[in-house]
């Protein structure tokens, strides 16, 4: 299935009128977060991305460590990749659904996980930030271990 056809396939099944894709991208919205689909024709894939959200500005590394562990093997991504856009500095989340393998019930339910994976990684980065606000209010609690911010996200 190519590109358009899968967009036309998937947008008559859930009713969301002008997901063209027509420029090679697409954008819709899922419980509130945004996800950008894009045209990768070398890969012959659809990139589905969702942004959670800037980095605190004194996280010391935390959120890359995070990152870092969530990506191997893709353990606590679900199929996606943890990534910080290089042109705006924001972490996000990116999926790639290969059109030799990607339906329209496969693209949804691919879609359902990387919003679920961003609300959850929100979450963290929420965590992040008021662990670096506590840090800054009370410089001892600099040395409390990193684990407690992260509430248990990742497992490995």
């Amino acid at each position: 299935m190519e590109f358009k056809e899968l967009l036309a396939a998937f947008a008559a099944k859930y009713g969301i009128e002008g997901l063209d894709g027509a420029d090679g991208v697409a954008e819709l919205e899922v419980d509130g977060i945004r996800v950008e689909l894009l045209e990768d024709p070398q890969a012959r894939s659809v990139l589905a991305c969702a942004e959670i959200g800037l980095p605190p500005p004194d996280a010391d590394g935390a959120f890359g460590g995070l990152m870092l562990q969530a990506n191997f093997l893709l353990r606590a991504t679900e199929g996606a990749t943890l990534c910080q856009n290089p042109e705006t500095g924001a972490y996000a989340l990116v999926r790639p659904f290969p059109l030799a393998l990607a339906d329209v019930e496969s693209l949804g339910a691919g879609l359902e996980s990387l919003v679920n994976q961003t609300e959850n990684w929100r979450r963290v980065l929420a965590g992040l930030r008021t662990a670096e606000e506590v840090r800054s209010a009370a410089p001892e609690a600099a040395d409390a271990p990193r684990d407690a911010v992260t509430g248990g996200f990742v497992h490995v």
